[in-house]
């Protein structure tokens, strides 16, 4: 069944999507929760800061802490940005600037950097580019590979606390004062 996948201390929740009834939960988080879970390719990412982040098989019935946790991470835990994942990478980006990448199936981690910013926006994955819009609006395009590369720069000229949003050839973004729509360039240019 398609699932609704919820988080709440100290559990991540997954519910039936056509009759809300819960499956599964797996005591994995703790605190007041913020980031939302992702999905990529066969796993659930969940993570919180002073807890862990948690790769999850999303299967099972009942109470599945002792079976479905897949790897755990402790370090360079968000408190806001959701984790993100392509399948093959899995990102995380904590409110001071630290940038972590781990190998998605096994948590072996790849890299962290120190951007030097301030983030509240989760980061974004469109075109095969990760894109991160920091709280001064200053936009950083990466490449979505193992290894930490720096694409492009932009400014998008004020205060930015939320994360884009998507639809088809368009990328929208609201700052402090305005609401703009972007034209997305194809996958595989330059940003």
């Amino acid at each position: 069944p398609g699932l609704v996948i919820a988080c709440a201390n100290p559990w991540v929740m997954a519910y039936d999507v056509t009759n809300g009834k819960e499956l599964w939960r797996i005591n994995c988080l703790g605190g007041e929760i913020a980031p939302t879970p992702v999905y990529a390719d066969g796993l659930i990412y969940a993570t919180n800061q002073g807890s862990a982040l948690v790769a999850l098989r999303p299967d099972g019935r009942g109470d599945v802490s002792s079976t479905h946790i897949v790897w755990k991470s402790e370090d360079d835990l968000p408190d806001i940005c959701s984790p993100l994942s392509n399948g093959k990478q899995t990102w995380t980006l904590m409110t001071y600037g630290t940038f972590t990448c781990y190998q998605a199936k096994d948590g072996k981690k790849l890299y962290t950097r120190e951007l030097d910013l301030e983030f509240n926006a989760s980061p974004s994955l469109t075109g095969g580019r990760l894109l991160l819009i920091s709280l001064e609006g200053k936009m950083l395009w990466l490449d979505a590979g193992p290894e930490f590369k720096e694409l492009a720069r932009g400014d998008l000229g004020e205060k930015c606390k939320t994360s884009p949003a998507f639809s088809t050839g368009r990328m929208f973004i609201r700052t402090a004062t305005r609401l703009l729509a972007v034209k997305m360039a194809k996958a595989g240019s330059t940003p």
